[in-house]
């Protein structure tokens, strides 16, 4: 990242810019309160809610949430709320994030992790405590081009930034030991090592110093951590949650925060299932589905953006969050592994091993919507379902037709019903079934090959699989109505044979099919 070093006088200076907004303390965040209201389960990772404290006191009171926030070693990790009001006001003309340049001779180490709107948990009193709004994080060492001249000095950087703090008119409000093991507990791990893993991921005993600026319209957080070779700096802008996602009266009624871009082509199935966690069982719900995967450019990728985007929409349809966490790693192994497999880009193939929440929207037209969001460290992903009935789309083909069609072109496709992503024929296709076996047993020179096809959703190995498991099941229904073998061939081509273009619902419908061949 490019940064513009402004030395005034030999030390750092302050640059000068406008921002507007309320002071975020005082502002209510109507997509705060719906997640933590519609939030019973005691492994979500919201933060929550601070405490009064005394103002003007120094050493903060401790509230324990329990069933929250656990460290390393599974303790408990204390949430401290803060008075801002012990913080006296500041009227320093501030420039943008990151506010502060670095030391003449000093860079960053990697590029900085500059993030639209992220968490952090600073260290403060006896545990952390939850800041939102734009961040900044960096290693800081010295530059590449003065390596040769200059030393490393962590008393240089930390009087540099105690100057340049004070000038800002920040207070400190923590001075201790880092205490890495805070940060790398089941819930936070994914979430601060995606973002901020320049800041934690250093020694124990770290010596960690944090500050505060109050200003009118805004709070500013940085955590300073120093030790004999390289220094880590957070920066965060205390600011209200705004969403850049909407609500859509469309399906998949979802879309992406602004900057976020989808990762893969979206998986779209007229009618299919996928399995929603509520807590304690999964909620299987069939009907038209939707998946994608999608991140961000560069550094920028928030989890706690993408999960405060989600929310916001589904408070816009008085959606509930019925799940938040991690799914046990017990009832994500007994799930279908062809189901996992289908919905693996957009949910992670195993489920317990990221941050998931699932929601559900009654809509008032009756729709039911159901949501399923993975929130990996680095990118994330949703599946979504609106409930319904199925439909049955095809028709019965009579012997009489089969056999027209098989002279006419040497092929007919058949409609035979299959269990999602199986190769169990479903009882609704023994008429179909029973009318091929009419065709063979009024021809008993006819010979058939009986090819399966499937459309390009989902991994294209994993379809060839489905659509020879498919093809050999409706061999096996044939033979055991007493057709000899020698008459039937199984075949599956999987994907590799459209008739229609995959890109609509309507050409997918008829790439997935079975296909009677005449041989000889």
């Amino acid at each position: 990242m490019r940064k513009t070093k402004c030395v005034v006088s030999g030390a750092l200076a302050l640059v000068l810019a406008a921002c507007s907004g309320g002071n975020p303390a005082e502002q209510a965040d109507p997509s705060a309160d719906v997640a933590q209201a519609t939030d019973d389960d005691a492994s979500s990772t919201a933060p929550a809610a601070a405490a009064e404290v005394e103002t003007g006191t120094d050493a903060p009171a401790v509230t324990t949430v329990a069933g929250g926030l656990q460290d390393k070693d599974g303790n408990s990790i204390a949430i401290v709320p803060f008075d801002i009001e012990q913080v006296p006001l500041s009227t320093a003309a501030l420039g943008e994030l990151p506010f502060f340049s670095l030391p003449d001779g000093y860079d960053t180490i990697n590029r900085p992790h500059v993030r639209t709107y992220a968490r952090f948990p600073f260290r403060l009193g006896d545990g952390l405590h939850w800041v939102e709004g734009a961040s900044w994080n960096a290693g800081i060492s010295v530059a590449r081009d003065r390596r040769r001249e200059k030393e490393y000095s962590s008393r240089e950087i930390q009087r540099n930034f105690e100057q340049v703090f004070e000038q800002a008119g920040a207070k400190q409000v923590f001075d201790g030991p880092l205490q890495r093991k805070l940060y790398y507990g089941p819930q936070l791990e994914d979430e601060i090592g995606g973002g901020f893993i320049n800041s934690v991921n250093r020694d124990e005993n770290t010596p960690t110093r944090v500050y505060v600026i109050r200003q009118a319209d805004r709070n500013i957080w940085m955590q300073l951590s120093l030790d004999s070779n390289t220094a880590t700096l957070t920066v965060v802008e205390e600011k209200p949650f705004q969403a850049t996602a909407r609500w859509s009266a469309e399906f998949p009624h979802l879309s992406l925060p602004a900057e976020y871009k989808q990762r893969n082509r979206p998986n779209s199935r007229d009618f299919d299932m996928f399995p929603f966690w509520n807590g304690s069982r999964f909620e299987e719900v069939e009907g038209k589905t939707y998946a994608i995967a999608f991140g961000k450019a560069g550094d920028g990728y928030s989890m706690h953006e993408v999960r405060r985007n989600l929310a916001a929409m589904m408070a816009e349809v008085g959606g509930t969050r019925v799940f938040a966490g991690r799914i046990p790693k017990d009832a994500s192994d007994a799930r279908d592994e062809t189901v996992r497999q289908n919905y693996s880009t957009a949910a992670g193939f195993s489920w317990h091993d990221y941050e998931a929440e699932v929601w559900r929207a009654n809509l008032p037209d009756g729709r039911e919507i159901w949501v399923h969001a993975k929130l990996d460290y680095m990118s994330a992903g949703w599946v979504v379902a609106e409930r319904q009935g199925f439909v049955q789309s095809a028709a019965l083909l009579p012997a009489d037709v089969l056999k027209q069609q098989l002279d006419a072109d040497g092929r007919v496709a058949i409609q035979v019903n299959f269990a999602v992503d199986k190769a169990e024929i479903l009882p609704d296709s023994q008429p179909q079934i029973d009318q091929v076996l009419t065709l063979l047993r009024e021809d008993p020179s006819l010979r058939l090959s009986i090819d399966g096809h499937t459309d390009a959703t989902g991994d294209a190995a994993h379809n060839q699989r489905l659509s020879e498991a498919r093809a050999k099941s409706v061999v096996a229904a044939l033979t055991g109505q007493g057709i000899e073998a020698s008459r039937l061939e199984a075949k599956g081509h999987g994907q590799s044979q459209p008739v229609a273009d995959n890109d609509t619902d309507e050409g997918r419908t008829k790439n997935r099919r079975v296909e009677l061949v005449r041989l000889g």
